[in-house]
Protein backbone atom coordinates (compact mmCIF):
# COMPACT_ATOMS: atom_id res chain seq x y z
CA UNK A 1 0.00 0.00 0.00
CA UNK A 2 1.12 3.42 -0.89
CA UNK A 3 0.62 6.86 0.72
CA UNK A 4 0.26 9.29 -2.18
CA UNK A 5 0.33 13.06 -2.71
CA UNK A 6 -1.79 14.11 -5.25
CA UNK A 7 -1.12 18.50 -6.61
CA UNK A 8 -2.77 18.98 -9.20
CA UNK A 9 -4.32 22.03 -10.47
CA UNK A 10 -7.39 20.92 -12.62
CA UNK A 11 -10.26 18.94 -10.55
CA UNK A 12 -11.55 16.94 -13.76
CA UNK A 13 -8.17 15.66 -14.09
CA UNK A 14 -7.77 15.20 -10.40
CA UNK A 15 -10.43 13.13 -10.73
CA UNK A 16 -9.41 11.05 -13.33
CA UNK A 17 -5.95 10.28 -11.55
CA UNK A 18 -7.36 9.35 -8.25
CA UNK A 19 -9.49 6.83 -9.85
CA UNK A 20 -6.83 5.06 -11.65
CA UNK A 21 -4.90 4.67 -8.26
CA UNK A 22 -8.28 3.04 -6.69
CA UNK A 23 -8.43 0.89 -9.93
CA UNK A 24 -4.68 0.15 -9.66
CA UNK A 25 -5.25 -0.52 -5.91
CA UNK A 26 -7.98 0.09 -3.36
CA UNK A 27 -5.45 0.33 -0.51
CA UNK A 28 -3.70 2.97 -1.70
CA UNK A 29 -4.09 6.24 0.30
CA UNK A 30 -4.91 9.07 -1.48
CA UNK A 31 -4.58 12.58 -0.51
CA UNK A 32 -5.19 15.40 -3.07
CA UNK A 33 -4.82 18.87 -3.11
CA UNK A 34 -5.83 21.41 -5.95
CA UNK A 35 -2.14 23.56 -6.41
CA UNK A 36 -0.01 23.95 -9.32
CA UNK A 37 3.68 22.96 -9.57
CA UNK A 38 4.85 26.56 -8.57
CA UNK A 39 3.56 26.32 -4.91
CA UNK A 40 5.35 23.03 -4.26
CA UNK A 41 7.34 24.59 -1.41
CA UNK A 42 4.38 25.23 0.41
CA UNK A 43 3.55 21.42 0.67
CA UNK A 44 6.51 20.14 1.34
CA UNK A 45 6.33 18.56 4.92
CA UNK A 46 3.03 16.76 3.39
CA UNK A 47 5.06 15.29 0.52
CA UNK A 48 8.06 14.20 3.00
CA UNK A 49 5.40 11.78 4.56
CA UNK A 50 4.18 10.30 2.04
CA UNK A 51 6.00 7.50 -0.47
CA UNK A 52 4.52 8.93 -3.72
CA UNK A 53 4.02 12.10 -4.81
CA UNK A 54 1.64 13.27 -7.78
CA UNK A 55 2.54 16.57 -9.64
CA UNK A 56 0.20 17.02 -12.51
CA UNK A 57 -0.30 20.49 -13.52
CA UNK A 58 -2.01 22.08 -16.93
CA UNK A 59 -0.06 24.47 -17.23
CA UNK A 60 3.67 23.20 -16.49
CA UNK A 61 6.75 24.65 -17.51
CA UNK A 62 10.73 23.61 -17.46
CA UNK A 63 10.98 26.49 -14.73
CA UNK A 64 8.84 24.98 -12.57
CA UNK A 65 11.14 21.87 -12.20
CA UNK A 66 13.58 23.70 -9.40
CA UNK A 67 10.62 23.27 -6.83
CA UNK A 68 9.68 19.66 -8.07
CA UNK A 69 13.61 19.10 -7.58
CA UNK A 70 14.03 20.78 -3.83
CA UNK A 71 11.38 18.26 -2.91
CA UNK A 72 12.77 15.75 -3.91
CA UNK A 73 16.18 16.53 -2.26
CA UNK A 74 14.53 17.27 0.76
CA UNK A 75 13.06 13.34 0.60
CA UNK A 76 15.61 10.49 -0.63
CA UNK A 77 13.04 7.95 0.04
CA UNK A 78 10.07 9.95 -1.90
CA UNK A 79 8.99 8.38 -5.30
CA UNK A 80 8.07 11.55 -7.75
CA UNK A 81 5.93 10.98 -11.06
CA UNK A 82 5.22 13.95 -13.00
CA UNK A 83 2.67 14.42 -15.35
CA UNK A 84 4.16 16.73 -18.94
CA UNK A 85 2.27 18.38 -21.53
CA UNK A 86 4.33 15.49 -23.76
CA UNK A 87 7.18 13.09 -23.62
CA UNK A 88 9.58 14.72 -25.80
CA UNK A 89 13.26 14.35 -24.57
CA UNK A 90 13.69 17.49 -23.51
CA UNK A 91 11.25 16.55 -20.94
CA UNK A 92 12.28 13.74 -19.97
CA UNK A 93 16.01 15.02 -19.62
CA UNK A 94 14.80 17.90 -17.87
CA UNK A 95 12.73 15.68 -15.51
CA UNK A 96 15.49 13.34 -14.63
CA UNK A 97 17.63 16.23 -13.86
CA UNK A 98 14.94 17.43 -11.00
CA UNK A 99 15.32 14.21 -10.09
CA UNK A 100 11.75 12.58 -11.30
CA UNK A 101 12.43 9.30 -12.24
CA UNK A 102 8.18 8.16 -13.20
CA UNK A 103 7.09 10.35 -16.28
CA UNK A 104 3.90 10.28 -17.72
CA UNK A 105 1.81 12.30 -20.40
CA UNK A 106 -1.82 13.50 -20.74
CA UNK A 107 -3.90 11.72 -21.03
CA UNK A 108 -2.48 9.11 -18.84
CA UNK A 109 -2.19 5.78 -19.95
CA UNK A 110 -4.29 3.29 -17.66
CA UNK A 111 -1.94 0.16 -17.96
CA UNK A 112 1.46 2.53 -18.00
CA UNK A 113 0.14 4.16 -14.93
CA UNK A 114 -0.96 0.97 -13.04
CA UNK A 115 2.52 -0.27 -14.06
CA UNK A 116 4.28 2.42 -12.47
CA UNK A 117 2.10 2.79 -9.17
CA UNK A 118 3.35 -1.24 -8.81
CA UNK A 119 6.67 -0.54 -9.64
CA UNK A 120 6.77 2.26 -6.64
CA UNK A 121 4.84 0.03 -4.51
CA UNK A 122 7.77 -3.07 -4.88
CA UNK A 123 10.30 -0.32 -4.36
CA UNK A 124 9.19 0.34 -1.41
CA UNK A 125 8.46 -3.33 -0.33
CA UNK A 126 11.94 -4.29 -1.25
CA UNK A 127 13.26 -1.48 1.03
CA UNK A 128 11.94 -3.57 4.13
CA UNK A 129 13.50 -6.33 3.35
CA UNK A 130 17.13 -7.73 3.29
CA UNK A 131 19.93 -5.14 3.23
CA UNK A 132 21.34 -4.77 0.04
CA UNK A 133 23.51 -2.56 -2.22
CA UNK A 134 23.86 -1.80 -5.52
CA UNK A 135 27.01 -0.34 -7.31
CA UNK A 136 27.39 0.75 -10.50
CA UNK A 137 30.75 0.64 -13.09
CA UNK A 138 30.80 2.76 -15.98
CA UNK A 139 34.00 4.83 -17.85
CA UNK A 140 33.96 7.55 -20.16
CA UNK A 141 36.05 5.32 -22.57
CA UNK A 142 36.32 1.70 -23.87
CA UNK A 143 39.69 0.22 -22.83
CA UNK A 144 39.14 1.10 -19.42
CA UNK A 145 39.04 -2.50 -18.66
CA UNK A 146 35.67 -1.78 -16.30
CA UNK A 147 34.33 -4.93 -16.84
CA UNK A 148 37.72 -6.85 -15.67
CA UNK A 149 37.50 -4.82 -12.52
CA UNK A 150 33.82 -5.44 -11.82
CA UNK A 151 33.47 -8.67 -12.28
CA UNK A 152 36.52 -10.04 -10.19
CA UNK A 153 35.58 -7.37 -7.52
CA UNK A 154 32.35 -9.34 -7.60
CA UNK A 155 33.76 -12.49 -7.27
CA UNK A 156 36.06 -12.04 -4.59
CA UNK A 157 33.54 -10.64 -2.96
CA UNK A 158 31.54 -13.73 -2.99
CA UNK A 159 34.27 -15.72 -2.37
CA UNK A 160 36.28 -14.21 0.09
CA UNK A 161 33.48 -11.83 2.33
CA UNK A 162 30.57 -14.28 1.45
CA UNK A 163 28.42 -12.05 0.00
CA UNK A 164 25.65 -13.21 -2.19
CA UNK A 165 26.33 -11.35 -5.18
CA UNK A 166 24.92 -10.92 -8.44
CA UNK A 167 26.46 -8.91 -11.82
CA UNK A 168 23.95 -7.14 -13.94
CA UNK A 169 25.73 -6.59 -17.12
CA UNK A 170 23.81 -3.62 -18.62
CA UNK A 171 26.58 -2.13 -21.25
CA UNK A 172 24.05 -3.08 -24.32
CA UNK A 173 27.31 -3.15 -26.53
CA UNK A 174 29.03 -6.47 -27.47
CA UNK A 175 28.10 -7.39 -23.42
CA UNK A 176 31.14 -9.54 -22.22
CA UNK A 177 30.95 -9.37 -18.69
CA UNK A 178 29.75 -13.53 -18.44
CA UNK A 179 32.83 -14.43 -20.53
CA UNK A 180 34.99 -13.47 -18.17
CA UNK A 181 33.54 -15.85 -15.30
CA UNK A 182 32.25 -19.01 -17.71
CA UNK A 183 32.68 -20.78 -20.84
CA UNK A 184 29.56 -21.40 -21.55
CA UNK A 185 26.87 -19.31 -23.41
CA UNK A 186 23.99 -17.94 -20.79
CA UNK A 187 20.47 -19.44 -20.72
CA UNK A 188 19.09 -16.07 -21.47
CA UNK A 189 20.05 -12.36 -21.57
CA UNK A 190 19.19 -9.29 -19.88
CA UNK A 191 17.30 -8.43 -23.27
CA UNK A 192 15.63 -11.77 -23.72
CA UNK A 193 14.26 -11.47 -19.73
CA UNK A 194 13.15 -8.54 -20.09
CA UNK A 195 11.39 -9.47 -22.98
CA UNK A 196 9.10 -11.88 -21.30
CA UNK A 197 9.08 -9.33 -18.11
CA UNK A 198 5.41 -10.23 -17.70
CA UNK A 199 6.75 -13.80 -16.51
CA UNK A 200 9.20 -12.17 -14.07
CA UNK A 201 9.36 -14.01 -10.79
CA UNK A 202 12.17 -15.73 -8.61
CA UNK A 203 12.02 -19.02 -10.37
CA UNK A 204 12.11 -17.50 -13.86
CA UNK A 205 14.90 -15.65 -12.83
CA UNK A 206 16.75 -18.24 -11.63
CA UNK A 207 16.25 -19.73 -15.23
CA UNK A 208 17.92 -16.91 -16.68
CA UNK A 209 21.31 -16.00 -14.26
CA UNK A 210 24.54 -17.96 -14.69
CA UNK A 211 25.30 -19.47 -11.31
CA UNK A 212 29.17 -19.32 -11.81
CA UNK A 213 29.71 -19.41 -7.88
CA UNK A 214 27.74 -20.70 -4.86
CA UNK A 215 27.53 -17.19 -4.28
CA UNK A 216 27.83 -14.90 -7.30
CA UNK A 217 25.37 -15.04 -10.14
CA UNK A 218 25.77 -13.18 -13.79
CA UNK A 219 22.22 -11.84 -15.35
CA UNK A 220 24.14 -11.61 -19.40
CA UNK A 221 24.05 -9.04 -21.90
CA UNK A 222 23.37 -8.45 -25.20
CA UNK A 223 26.55 -8.44 -27.70
CA UNK A 224 23.44 -6.94 -30.29
CA UNK A 225 23.71 -3.00 -30.12
CA UNK A 226 20.39 -3.34 -31.82
CA UNK A 227 18.50 -5.67 -29.34
CA UNK A 228 19.92 -3.75 -26.80
CA UNK A 229 18.18 -0.77 -28.13
CA UNK A 230 14.75 -2.72 -27.11
CA UNK A 231 15.37 -2.13 -23.34
CA UNK A 232 12.59 -0.34 -21.93
CA UNK A 233 12.78 1.53 -18.65
CA UNK A 234 10.23 0.09 -17.04
CA UNK A 235 11.09 -3.13 -17.58
CA UNK A 236 14.84 -3.04 -15.97
CA UNK A 237 12.88 -1.01 -13.00
CA UNK A 238 10.72 -4.02 -12.33
CA UNK A 239 14.18 -6.23 -12.38
CA UNK A 240 15.86 -4.32 -9.68
CA UNK A 241 12.74 -4.41 -7.61
CA UNK A 242 13.14 -8.71 -7.86
CA UNK A 243 16.58 -8.78 -7.41
CA UNK A 244 17.67 -6.50 -4.57
CA UNK A 245 16.16 -7.82 -1.69
CA UNK A 246 17.66 -11.28 -2.83
CA UNK A 247 21.45 -10.71 -2.73
CA UNK A 248 23.60 -8.86 -0.76
CA UNK A 249 25.47 -7.06 -3.56
CA UNK A 250 24.08 -6.19 -6.77
CA UNK A 251 27.01 -4.64 -9.38
CA UNK A 252 25.87 -3.38 -12.75
CA UNK A 253 28.16 -2.86 -15.90
CA UNK A 254 27.15 0.61 -17.42
CA UNK A 255 29.67 0.52 -19.80
CA UNK A 256 29.78 4.34 -21.25
CA UNK A 257 26.05 4.65 -21.26
CA UNK A 258 24.02 7.68 -19.35
CA UNK A 259 20.82 7.87 -20.52
CA UNK A 260 17.49 6.56 -18.75
CA UNK A 261 17.87 2.98 -18.46
CA UNK A 262 21.37 3.03 -16.85
CA UNK A 263 20.02 6.21 -14.61
CA UNK A 264 17.63 3.75 -12.91
CA UNK A 265 20.95 2.40 -11.71
CA UNK A 266 22.53 4.88 -11.17
CA UNK A 267 19.83 6.00 -8.65
CA UNK A 268 19.76 2.75 -6.47
CA UNK A 269 23.89 2.68 -6.12
CA UNK A 270 24.71 3.89 -3.02
CA UNK A 271 28.55 3.89 -4.58
CA UNK A 272 29.23 4.88 -8.63
CA UNK A 273 32.39 3.62 -10.20
CA UNK A 274 34.19 5.63 -12.55
CA UNK A 275 37.28 3.65 -13.91
CA UNK A 276 39.77 5.52 -15.92
CA UNK A 277 43.31 5.91 -16.91
CA UNK A 278 46.37 7.89 -16.71
CA UNK A 279 46.00 9.43 -20.34
CA UNK A 280 45.12 12.88 -21.65
CA UNK A 281 41.88 11.57 -23.40
CA UNK A 282 40.71 9.48 -20.25
CA UNK A 283 41.30 13.12 -18.54
CA UNK A 284 39.32 14.84 -21.03
CA UNK A 285 36.05 12.83 -21.14
CA UNK A 286 36.34 11.74 -17.72
CA UNK A 287 35.98 15.12 -16.68
CA UNK A 288 32.75 15.39 -18.69
CA UNK A 289 31.57 12.29 -17.45
CA UNK A 290 31.66 12.97 -14.01
CA UNK A 291 30.03 16.78 -15.17
CA UNK A 292 27.59 15.11 -16.51
CA UNK A 293 26.90 12.59 -13.11
CA UNK A 294 27.27 15.92 -11.12
CA UNK A 295 24.29 17.85 -13.46
CA UNK A 296 21.83 14.88 -12.89
CA UNK A 297 22.11 14.73 -9.25
CA UNK A 298 24.89 12.76 -8.41
CA UNK A 299 27.44 14.22 -5.89
CA UNK A 300 31.03 13.86 -5.50
CA UNK A 301 30.59 12.31 -2.41
CA UNK A 302 28.71 9.11 -4.42
CA UNK A 303 31.69 8.90 -6.89
CA UNK A 304 34.45 6.30 -6.45
CA UNK A 305 37.23 7.30 -9.10
CA UNK A 306 39.15 3.86 -9.83
CA UNK A 307 42.35 4.56 -11.88
CA UNK A 308 43.03 1.36 -13.89
CA UNK A 309 46.72 0.78 -14.88
CA UNK A 310 48.28 2.62 -12.54
CA UNK A 311 52.26 4.17 -13.74
CA UNK A 312 53.50 6.86 -11.22
CA UNK A 313 55.72 8.11 -14.54
CA UNK A 314 52.86 8.71 -16.28
CA UNK A 315 52.32 12.18 -18.25
CA UNK A 316 49.05 12.74 -16.23
CA UNK A 317 49.81 12.41 -12.30
CA UNK A 318 47.23 11.76 -9.83
CA UNK A 319 47.42 15.05 -8.95
CA UNK A 320 46.25 16.60 -12.26
CA UNK A 321 43.61 13.97 -12.35
CA UNK A 322 42.02 14.46 -9.32
CA UNK A 323 42.16 18.62 -9.84
CA UNK A 324 40.81 17.90 -13.49
CA UNK A 325 37.54 15.76 -11.79
CA UNK A 326 37.11 17.64 -8.55
CA UNK A 327 37.45 14.24 -6.92
CA UNK A 328 39.71 12.53 -5.06
CA UNK A 329 41.14 9.16 -6.96
CA UNK A 330 39.66 6.18 -4.12
CA UNK A 331 42.08 3.66 -5.72
CA UNK A 332 44.27 2.62 -7.96
CA UNK A 333 44.83 -1.01 -9.09
CA UNK A 334 48.78 -1.54 -10.69
CA UNK A 335 49.27 -2.63 -14.30
CA UNK A 336 49.95 -6.35 -14.83
CA UNK A 337 49.21 -6.92 -18.43
CA UNK A 338 50.36 -10.68 -17.86
CA UNK A 339 47.67 -11.86 -15.26
CA UNK A 340 45.18 -9.82 -16.83
CA UNK A 341 45.55 -10.91 -19.88
CA UNK A 342 45.55 -14.44 -18.36
CA UNK A 343 42.45 -13.83 -16.80
CA UNK A 344 40.93 -12.94 -19.46
CA UNK A 345 41.60 -15.63 -21.72
CA UNK A 346 40.88 -18.70 -19.34
CA UNK A 347 37.94 -17.25 -18.53
CA UNK A 348 38.77 -17.10 -15.32
CA UNK A 349 38.85 -14.99 -11.77
CA UNK A 350 42.20 -13.79 -11.06
CA UNK A 351 41.84 -15.16 -7.52
CA UNK A 352 42.18 -18.66 -9.70
CA UNK A 353 44.47 -17.77 -12.04
CA UNK A 354 46.75 -15.63 -9.88
CA UNK A 355 45.77 -15.23 -6.51
CA UNK A 356 49.29 -13.60 -5.66
CA UNK A 357 49.36 -11.07 -8.27
CA UNK A 358 49.65 -7.87 -7.38
CA UNK A 359 46.87 -6.91 -9.69
CA UNK A 360 44.74 -9.43 -7.34
CA UNK A 361 45.50 -7.82 -4.44
CA UNK A 362 44.76 -5.07 -5.61
CA UNK A 363 41.19 -5.94 -6.60
CA UNK A 364 40.50 -7.48 -2.73
CA UNK A 365 41.97 -4.33 -1.49
CA UNK A 366 39.38 -2.53 -3.60
CA UNK A 367 36.63 -4.55 -1.70
CA UNK A 368 37.09 -2.73 1.03
CA UNK A 369 36.64 0.26 -0.68
CA UNK A 370 33.31 -0.17 -1.24
CA UNK A 371 32.45 -3.15 1.68
CA UNK A 372 34.55 -1.33 4.36
CA UNK A 373 34.53 -4.40 6.82
CA UNK A 374 32.74 -3.48 10.09
CA UNK A 375 34.96 -1.98 12.80
CA UNK A 376 35.23 -5.03 15.67
CA UNK A 377 33.99 -2.89 18.89
CA UNK A 378 36.49 -2.15 21.59
CA UNK A 379 37.22 -4.51 24.36
CA UNK A 380 37.30 -3.14 27.64
CA UNK A 381 40.24 -2.05 29.95
CA UNK A 382 39.21 -5.24 32.31
CA UNK A 383 38.20 -7.92 29.29
CA UNK A 384 41.94 -7.35 28.22
CA UNK A 385 43.82 -7.33 31.97
CA UNK A 386 41.72 -10.87 32.58
CA UNK A 387 42.20 -12.08 29.07
CA UNK A 388 44.98 -14.70 28.11
CA UNK A 389 46.51 -14.21 26.02
CA UNK A 390 46.19 -15.96 22.83
CA UNK A 391 49.36 -18.33 21.39
CA UNK A 392 51.65 -16.25 18.50
CA UNK A 393 50.43 -17.69 15.20
CA UNK A 394 53.16 -19.09 12.43
CA UNK A 395 54.29 -16.89 9.91
CA UNK A 396 53.28 -17.15 6.98
CA UNK A 397 55.41 -17.07 3.59
CA UNK A 398 53.91 -15.31 1.06
CA UNK A 399 54.59 -16.90 -2.26
CA UNK A 400 55.10 -14.62 -5.44
CA UNK A 401 54.49 -15.65 -9.21
CA UNK A 402 57.21 -15.41 -11.51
Amino acid sequence: MLDILLISSDDERAGRIAALVAQENNGHCLRTIRSGAARLAEYRESAQKADLLIIDDVHLEQRDLAAVEAIAASAPRLSCLLVTPSLSQEWLVAAMRAGVRHVLSWPIDEATFASELSLIDEKKAAGTGRESRMVSFLSPRGGSGTTLVLVNLAYTLARERGKRTLIVDLSRQFSDAHLMLADKPPAATLVELCAQIDRLDGAFFDTCVMHVHPNLDVLAGTSDPIKGADLKAVQVERLFSLVLPRYDAVLVDLGRFVDPISMLALDRSSDIGVVLRQTIPHLHTGRKLVDILRELGYPSSKLRIVLNEYDKSATVDISTLENALGVRVAHRLPRDDKHAGQAIEQGSPLLEVARSSVLAQGICALVDVFWPKPVEATTSVFSRLFTSKPAAAPMRTLKTES
